[in-house]
């Protein structure tokens, strides 16, 4: 059994943006594994970058947008106890609809996982993810908390091996999956399934997106946020990177900036 980290595909799809930039402060204050539903009202997004229509557009920080395709195909997996489905309002007239995980986890298994530490003792990242298989077994998507701290891990939603399947099986596009735990292996196996580049901006020394563009520019550095990583090719001209399932980064040459990057947080690798 496989558990396996939902990302979606960045090159040759559309990107979504927030029509109100206010907007963005609700996405990324939130989604932490309560209920929305009764408070929430359809938000606007419109075209950032034209690209294939995908069921699973980038571009509204780390919430994964499912289109109204994939939410009829993948209805056996998103019920309603699980996960709420927030409508968005799109200018193109496609039903979009923001996923918010509730089915949040206390899975992860701390004395075989690999974490990094501060000086205190405090847990500053997850190097590699053990879980709990008996806890995993038939939840096909879900959030999880610290082990230590139960504080919740809100950027990274997980799914199952069949959740993955139906995804391919029905030819939706846009969705990435990275293999984040194998009850086969072990966190510190021959092959180790966390990836050293998923950067977890949540601890140590951060930058905005104009600090870290500047790095970029100027200092010739590559920076990362999380799946998404920046740098100048022998040319000197930008690249975007994200990661892939096989753990290595895929890069394209970019003239623009996804506007998720404008709210994150960037460390310098």
């Amino acid at each position: 059994m496989k558990i396996w980290l939902l990302t979606c595909q960045f090159e040759k799809y559309e990107v979504l943006k927030f029509i109100n930039r206010e907007d963005s402060n609700l996405f990324h204050e939130n989604f932490n594994g309560t209920s929305m539903k009764k408070n929430w009202q359809p938000i606007q997004v419109q075209t950032y970058k034209d690209g294939k229509v995908s069921d699973f557009p980038d571009g509204l920080l780390l919430v994964p947008v499912f289109s109204e395709k994939a939410v009829q195909v993948l209805q056996e997996f998103i019920l309603e106890e699980k996960v709420e489905l927030l409508p968005l309002t799109s200018t193109k007239n496609r039903k979009y609809y923001a996923v918010n995980v509730l089915n949040v986890l206390g899975a992860i298994d701390g004395n075989t996982s690999e974490v990094r530490r501060s000086r205190s003792g405090r847990i500053l990242n997850y190097d590699g993810f053990s879980f709990f298989k008996e806890m995993v077994e038939g939840q096909d998507i879900f959030k999880v908390v610290n082990h230590e701290s139960k504080r919740i891990i809100s950027t990274k939603v997980f799914v199952s091996d069949l959740f993955r399947k139906k995804v391919i099986e029905s030819g939706l596009e846009g969705f990435n999956f990275i293999e984040f735990w194998d009850s086969e292996k072990t966190a510190t196996g021959e092959e180790e399934l966390a990836n050293p580049y998923l950067v977890d901006t949540s601890f140590g020394t951060t930058y905005t997106f104009e600090e870290a563009t500047n790095f970029v520019m100027n200092q010739n550095k590559t920076v990362a946020s999380d799946k998404w990583a920046m740098r100048l090719d022998e040319n000197k001209e930008l690249q975007v990177g994200q990661l892939q399932e096989d753990g290595s980064f895929l890069w394209i040459n970019s003239i623009y900036y996804p506007p998720i990057f404008l709210a994150m947080k960037w460390k310098v690798l």
